[in-house]
């Protein structure tokens, strides 16, 4: 199969050439755009009994709240007991209660339970309209409406958070590998080349794969969720397959 897959691209190479050339230009302005459609989470199976009896608490009562973001306050110098303190976390949230995914706000003055046993550190439950993986889409403009103040410092907890910076960090992650293990890869290849053009080629390849393949799970994660985490697994097969068979190609007909 694999030799009459490769007999029929010599013989249409210069069409091979041009499909390829073409996806990857479509595939270029859709590359910054990937992570809105993939999904963060996936740590649990939707269809156990307690993900089902979410499902039908949040079909029944409409006060209920997929997810609940947690706002921590604290302060070296004042107490959640003093009025000083009370305002600054009234007005951190002023803004966030505003938003219209919001559905309600637990404060630390309901609940003496919420503050700390010294007084200096507090939370507050805000709850959300949006599961735990969509909420944080939300956490933008979630940090932009918290209003920060010298005398209580905010941090915000919770699922939405969480998934925040699963997101962040996988990208973070990504760049990172892309950054350090490209130009390993690069030397490596030129010593097994002997030039720059020979050990440019299977990079070339494994790049146009990527951003090829990039393009078309954008396409199926519109009608099924994907994780985060298949940029990852694409980027490392794409680039490590087209390295390991250049690899093995070089080491057959030498």
């Amino acid at each position: 199969m694999f030799y009459r897959i490769g007999r029929w691209s010599y013989r249409h190479r210069r069409l091979v050439v041009l499909v390829w050339s073409v996806a990857f230009i479509l595939a270029i302005p859709i590359l910054p755009r990937m992570t809105d459609v993939l999904k963060v989470g996936g740590f649990s199976n939707p269809t156990i009994e307690a993900a089902r009896a979410r499902q039908l608490l949040e079909d029944e009562i409409p006060s209920f709240s997929p997810s609940t973001l947690v706002v921590i306050f604290q302060s070296d110098t004042l107490t959640a007991f003093e009025p000083q303190y009370s305002e600054a976390a009234n007005r951190a949230l002023a803004g966030v209660m505003r938003l219209p995914e919001v559905t309600g706000v637990t404060a630390f003055q309901q609940n003496p339970a919420q503050i700390s046993r010294g007084g200096h550190t507090a939370y507050s439950l805000v709850q959300l309209s949006l599961s735990p993986e969509q909420s944080q889409r939300l956490m933008p403009a979630i940090r932009e409406a918290i209003v920060e103040s010298p005398e209580v410092t905010v941090t915000l907890a919770g699922a939405p958070a969480f998934y925040e910076d699963v997101e962040r960090i996988s990208e973070q992650d990504l760049r990172r590998a892309e950054v350090i293990a490209i130009p390993f890869a690069l030397i490596a290849l030129v010593i097994v080349f002997g030039s720059v053009v020979g050990a440019a080629v299977p990079l070339a390849v494994g790049a146009l794969s990527v951003a090829a393949v990039i393009g078309l799970l954008w396409l199926i994660a519109h009608a099924v969720d994907m994780s985060i985490f298949v940029l990852n697994l694409t980027t490392m097969l794409g680039l490590g397959l087209a390295i390991d068979y250049s690899l093995f190609m070089t080491s057959r007909f030498r």
